[in-house]
This record gives C-alpha cells, structure tokens and sequence, in this order.
C-alpha cells in the first residue's frame, strides 16, 4: 500500500465539520495552535477569547499545545506591535477610502441611473451617509488599540498554560538552513511558500538570492518539526494544526468551496474550501512520529464546528469566527427602513466617538434631559417612594459593589433603559438615604458612584447628582432643609459643585433652600465661593491663644459652655490642646456641610490654640439662616 496518499474526492463542509467533531474527541488526538491563529485570537474580545478556552478546557484538556515556536513568534510580535500597525495600516485605507470615494463617484451619480430610476440625489445622500458612517466606524475601531495589552496579556496567559514542557526547537536549528534550502527546492511542505520571507524590519531591497538573515523563511518548518517530535512523544494518534494560514505549503490547494453546507451558506456566501493537508505532511507525520491523520483547522471551520457541538456555550465566539454577510433589503419599503437604519446608526456612531474621546461610558438616553425647569420638577417627583426596578437595582449595584466588582462595570445603557432624568434622580436619593441610614456596603456604593460620576454620559451623571444632592440638604417626605445637611460622602459631592453636570441639580437644591423658611449655614453653589471663616482668642486668658469663637461670616458655632460631651472640642480632639486651626477647622466642615476647598486662610490652618474644658461646637441642627438674614444668634 502506497504511503503517500493524494485524495481525489472533494469533501463537503458537513462531512468534515463530522468527522472533526468526532476526531477531536478521541484522547489520543492532539491540537497544536500556530502563530496565525494566536493572532487572531488576540484581535477579538475577552469574551469570545474565553468561551473557546473554556470549551478547549473542558473537552480536549492536556491535548492542546502551543509549540514553543509558535509561542515565540508570538512574543516577536507581540513586542514588534505587530497588531497595532496593522490596525493603523487598515484604518489608514478605510480613511482614504472616504477621503476619495465621493469625488471619485460623484460624476457617475449626476442622472437617473436608467428608466424609471431614482432620484440621482437619494443617491448621493445614500452614498454620503455610508462613508459618514464608515468614516465614525473607522474612528471607534482606532480606539482597540488601548485595550491591545489586555488582549495580548489574556493570550500569553493561555500561551504559558499550554506550552510543552521540553522542546525540540533548538535541535532543528542548528541545520535548519540547509534542511529547509533543500525542501523548499522541491516545494515540500509546510513554509515553502515563505522562501523570499523577510524579518520584520529587515531591508526591503535584499535579491531573492540574499534573504537576510533573521529572516522567518523557516518559521513553518521549525513549527511543523518540532510538532511532529511532540507528538511522537505523547503518542499521538492524529494531530490537528489550528492556523489561519490559508497558503497551499499547508493545504493540498486546487478546491473550490462548492461543496459548502447549505447552512453555512446560509451565513455567508464567501468560504474557503474545507481545509486539506498537504499530502506531502500527511506522509510526513507517519514516517517521522507514527502519526496516522493530520487534519488542519482555521477559525471559520472551528466556529462552524463548535456552532455544530457546542451551541450557546461559544456564542460569541462563533459570532467572531463566521463573519456573516449582510442581509439584502427584500424591498423599497425594507431599503427605506435600513437606510434610516443606517442614519441612525451614523449618529450613534458620532456621538459614541464623541462620548469615548471625552472618556464616558457610554450615551445618554434620549428621555434623559438635563434643564433647569426639568430638574426642579425631578427634584419635587423624587419625594416619592422609589419603584421597585429602581430599589432591586440598588439592591444589585450594593451586592456588587460588596463583592469588590465596580459600579464602572454594572452601569449601563441597558440596566438604565427605562430610567428617565426624573427615575434617575428618585435612584439617587434613594441610594444616598440608605447610606444615611447606616445600611450596611451602601456607604461603599455611594463612595463607588460619586467617584465615577465624570465618566457616566453628563445627563445620566447630572441626575444622579441631584438625587444625591436632594438627600443630603433636603427631608424627602416634603423638602424641607435638613439641619445639618447630613452625607456620609459630603465632601465629595461638595468638590463636585463646579463639574458642567452639576450645575442645575445645584441650581435646583439652592433654590429649594432659599425658598424654604430657613436654609443650612452653607447653600450649594456652582461658583463655589470662598467661604470666610474666623477665629478669634480670649484676650485675658492666662493661657496662650486660648480658643473663643469659631465664625463662618456672621455666624458663631462655638458656645463656651457645651454641656453635651460629643460636641465639646476637648471631647471630640481627645485633648485641651494645643491644637492647630486646620483639624478645628475640618471638623466644624464635617459638622456643618462646609466645602473644606473653599476655605482658605492658611494663617489660621498653621496658628495652635488651647482649649477650655467646656467651649464646644452649638448644636448644629440649631444652626439656620432664616429668609430674612442671618440668624443673630
């Protein structure tokens, strides 16, 4: 019987995505991962990434390989920015594309094209609107390459888990010239197809003759015998190489894809032939490690086979690995629909560009408006009891935020889909009074959620804001003024009084207090203003800078005779002094929601002052600035 085998009937996608299927699942078949196929793998999401590692975990566990050829391949590229240019030389062609596509096809589109055609302007405008919306794709998929370390550290990781533990990779080199010279005179598999293949930075301009050295014209060949030694140590029956590389130095060549699974055409028109070794490998693998089937596999035929076998458990992978075309309007009614689509799609587009350049999560709903009449409404309607979404969603952001999972992760457009401005701002101040009332992690959740605030779309952020703002300053039941104002993250939503979002839920709150019978001692502002703060010592006292008013413009928080222990300094400071104006100071900010950035008396931070055993802080719920002026008190 004839060791080399040369097949002669082409086989159906449906019979081989079979027999693979079947292959696979035998344990004495071995997968061996190439450098095209990590590449690829780099490129998709974290997502799709770890579905087909988890599956490989779960059905072909230590049969899966990735040689330390390929692995270091990787790493050259890896540290090259292979990928990243790439991306820049596509996203280059796409912008030249656009830059050019009108002008070159405007003459053609200057009259109704036939009888009884459109418009030849609703072409023009169709046209305009597609290269609008590829010149904003081009602009997001520009941003990949931020999260290029995460992907490549994600396949590294993968890398470092499968690759053998001895290799043959140095023994192949110390001949590999004249072995891989000799194979690729006589065109024998895999790599010879790479023979004029240059380094990477290495001169252009070499003759065919001089391919310089440091050159990867042997990189297949490398990989393919270190392989083949593999496999012959762990007894490997049939061996299965995942590559994206599509040259005939792998595959047999001469096919055609006519005989593609109806259901696969049905995805997409445009496939590859079902992937056949070169005999000559095939040949190869049973001479040299008694290997009896060598079968290739790339990333459209494994998203076909796992489709087939592993269903939702891969299916964003899947999504990935079979690009589907694109449906067909069926009519003029379905063309009109898919060309307002499209515009929509376009704007969304801009405005996602736009919302990733300014650092945002994502973009603001329509039905969140961000006005001053609005928010004065929202600020009334959030005195109600909030819905019971809104509570459950509280209830998810607080376990989450407990199992050290971010708010910047769990916030998005979908979770927020039904909440206008005015539900926003309900959840809020929902969310700022459970963390009043000591519940526990809510004071966690709220810490989460001021601290991300710049990075919600502005309108989402500014209703949040307001509800925050509400539950701190006013009673939810009536909006009446809290005395004090009362937050466990006071300060932090003090800072946040000039952000742009924060303007009318500021607006909306000071209002509220100014209308009210009595305000709190400090109103909040988006001008933030300097707040003038005194202090002044007893003149005859036998001890130095002894302590004896403490004023915020007119008003005085100190009484010298504090009868409740919790508001007397020496009680609060654990001491009668000396001790120095800025700790005074912050404390009388934390008792009565002053902004501690808006102070600024530097003399007084730095001065000591020495206290008596009963001068303390006034109650500061007895501290309110009536309508008509400041208290006399």
């Amino acid at each position: 019987m004839s060791t080399l085998k040369i097949p002669i009937t082409p086989e159906d996608s449906a019979a081989f995505i079979q027999r693979l299927t079947a292959l696979i699942r035998v344990q004495s078949t071995h997968l061996y991962i190439d450098t095209s196929f990590l590449m690829w793998m780099t490129k998709i999401g974290s997502d799709s990434r770890q579905e087909f590692i988890d599956w490989l975990k779960k059905n072909c566990a230590g049969r899966v390989h990735v040689p330390i050829w390929a692995a270091h391949e990787y790493l050259k590229h890896h540290v090259y920015g292979t990928i990243e240019d790439e991306l820049t030389e596509k996203t280059k062609r796409v912008d030249s594309i656009v830059k050019s596509a009108y002008t070159d096809l405007r003459p053609f589109i200057d009259e109704p094209l036939g009888k009884g055609a459109e418009d030849p302007s609703t072409i023009r405008a169709e046209l305009r609107t597609t290269l609008s919306t590829l010149d904003h794709s081009a602009s997001k998929i520009k941003l990949w390459h931020k999260s290029y370390q995460k992907h490549a550290s994600e396949v590294i990781s993968f890398i470092n888990e499968v690759t053998p533990e001895q290799t043959s990779v140095y023994d192949h080199l110390e001949n590999i010239t004249q072995t891989g010279a000799g194979r690729f005179i006589g065109s024998i598999p895999p790599g010879y197809k790479d023979q004029w293949k240059k380094g990477r930075g290495q001169q252009s301009q070499e003759s065919k003759d001089e391919v310089p050295a440091g050159s990867n014209q042997y990189g297949d060949l490398v990989f393919w015998k270190e392989v083949l030694v593999h496999a012959k140590c762990v007894g490997a029956e049939a061996l299965v190489v995942v590559t994206n590389d599509r040259k005939n130095d792998w595959h047999m060549g001469r096919s055609d894809n006519t005989n593609i699974d109806p259901t696969l055409r049905s995805l997409k028109k445009d496939w590859e032939p079902v992937p056949r070794p070169h005999p000559m490998l095939v040949m190869e693998a049973k001479l040299v490690a008694k290997v009896g089937q060598v079968e290739l596999m790339d990333s459209a035929y494994l998203g076909a086979l796992l489709w087939e076998v592993a269903g939702d458990e891969v299916k964003a992978f899947v999504n990935v690995a079979i690009i589907t075309d694109s449906s067909e309007p069926a009519n003029e009614s379905d063309r009109r629909a898919k060309l307002l689509e499209e515009r929509t799609a376009a704007d969304t587009a801009a405005a996602s560009a736009s919302a990733d350049e300014q650092g945002y999560l994502f973009l603001d709903s329509s039905q969140v408006q961000n006005s001053r009449t609005g928010f004065l409404r929202a600020l009334l309607e959030s005195r109600n009891p909030t819905d019971e979404r809104g509570k459950a969603l509280l209830d998810e952001w607080c376990a989450n935020v407990k199992a050290k999972y971010p708010l910047s992760k769990i916030i998005t457009p979908e979770v927020l889909d039904e909440f206008d401005h005015k539900k926003l701002a309900s959840l809020g101040r929902e969310l700022h009074d459970r963390g009043l009332r000591g519940i526990p992690g809510y004071e966690e959740t709220l810490d989460d959620l001021v601290s991300i605030l710049n990075r919600l779309p502005p309108n989402t952020a500014a209703a949040l804001y307001l509800g925050l703002l509400a539950s701190m300053y006013l009673v939810r039941e009536s909006n009446a003024s809290c005395f004090p104002p009362s937050s466990p993250v006071a300060q932090l939503l003090l800072d946040r009084q000039s952000a742009d979002y924060a303007r009318n839920g500021v607006y909306a709150v000071a209002k509220r207090l100014s209308d009210n019978e009595a305000a709190p001692l400090y109103l909040p502002n988006s001008d933030c203003p300097r707040v003038a703060i005194a202090l002044d010592i007893e003149p005859h006292s036998p001890t130095s800078n002894q302590l004896r008013s403490l004023r915020v413009g007119e008003v005085e928080l100190l009484t010298l005779a504090q009868q409740k222990e919790s508001l007397r300094l020496s009680a609060l400071f654990d001491s009668v002094g000396p001790i120095d104006g800025k700790t005074i100071i912050e404390k009388a900010c934390a008792l009565f929601a002053i902004p501690m950035a808006q102070v600024n008396h530097e003399n007084l931070f730095k001065q000591d002052y020495t206290l008596t055993a009963m001068i303390g802080f006034k109650r500061p719920e007895d501290i309110r600035i009536p309508k008509e002026g400041p208290d006399d008190d």
